[in-house]
């Protein structure tokens, strides 16, 4: 007998140890491991089947928001332009406003010069007439105060050099 050939004993425990190692992993390991692999691909199906339902969900989220997004920017340049329309509502009535306190400015400004041009007048009128009084008595050599007193010599003499110098201006 050489080395390659075996024993009759040792060939069969080797034939009977191999088949009964052979049933064992058949007949429990096997399906043991084919029922943990389903599990796994079933789990894996699963969750690719949830991560597509979360895909969609996600995509509808995105397209509500953008949806929203869309509805708020629109309603914010709604009250832009109706924030704009009162700014120059308010603006044209305060130009108005401002528009109206000037000409009663410059009306009552008119006024008050008027008045005051009239006062003005009426002394240099009164001045005028006491220097022309005085200047005259001097000249005539008397006192022409009670003269002048009695009449209005002085205002005529005011309106006639009015009247002549109306006249040299219209010409």
């Amino acid at each position: 007998m050489g080395p390659l050939t075996p024993d009759g004993a040792e060939l069969v425990v080797a034939v009977i140890c191999f088949a009964l190692v052979f049933l064992i992993v058949g007949k429990v390991l096997i399906p043991r491991i084919a029922r943990t692999l389903d599990e796994r691909h079933e789990k894996l199906e699963g969750g690719f089947d949830h991560a597509d339902g979360l895909r969609e969900e996600a995509a509808d989220l995105a397209r509500q928001i953008a949806k929203e997004n869309a509805e708020g920017r629109r309603e914010a340049a709604r009250v832009r332009q109706e924030l704009i329309e009162e700014g120059a509502e308010s603006i044209a009535e305060s130009r108005a406003e401002a528009q109206r306190v000037r000409d009663e400015l410059v009306v009552s400004g008119h006024n008050a010069i008027a008045e005051e041009r009239a006062l003005a007048e009426a002394a240099l009128h009164a001045e005028l007439g006491m220097i022309a009084t005085e200047l005259a008595g001097k000249i005539v050599g008397e006192s022409l105060g009670d003269f002048v007193a009695s009449g209005d010599t002085v205002e005529r003499f005011l309106a006639e050099a009015e009247t002549r110098k109306a006249a040299n201006t219209a010409s």
